[in-house]
């Protein structure tokens, strides 16, 4: 009787788990998914941010400047400013992706790829905008 009764208690545990596993791992690629898609709409808001602020101090012209502050997702391999554009390369689940946004001026600069919020500095220099931690 005893091991019929631990063979029924093992039964249901078994069913719980055929239940619950399934759940669990599209619980947890969705999380993943989620994760990802956000990573990428933090680094379109970032270039976006940077290229209409380069925009806005190159309109004012020479000794304007603006500080700005912008997050940097999980996830980006190299952040490109030259010519007149702004480009983070970001890992995803197909390859790297490239975000980018166009500026009217040239620019020059570097900034991290380590994640969290960085404040930014950005000022015309006659020709061209430098874009630099601040």
């Amino acid at each position: 009787m005893r091991a019929q009764t631990a063979f029924e208690y093992m039964v249901i545990a078994m069913i719980i788990l055929g239940f619950l596993v399934p759940i669990w791992l599209y619980v947890s690629q969705v999380q993943n998914e989620s994760a990802e898609t956000l990573a990428l709409t933090y680094a379109k808001n970032a270039v976006k941010k940077i290229a209409e602020n380069a925009d806005l101090v190159y309109s004012q012209r020479l000794g304007a400047k603006v500080k700005v502050g912008v997050y940097i997702p999980n996830g980006v391999e190299e952040i490109n400013i030259t010519g007149k554009t702004v480009i983070m390369k970001v890992y995803s689940s197909s390859g790297v992706v490239d975000i980018f946004e166009t500026s009217a001026a040239n620019l020059n600069g570097s900034l991290p790829t380590t994640s969290g919020f960085h404040w930014i500095l950005i000022e015309a220099k006659g020709d061209y905008v430098q874009i630099d931690m601040s």
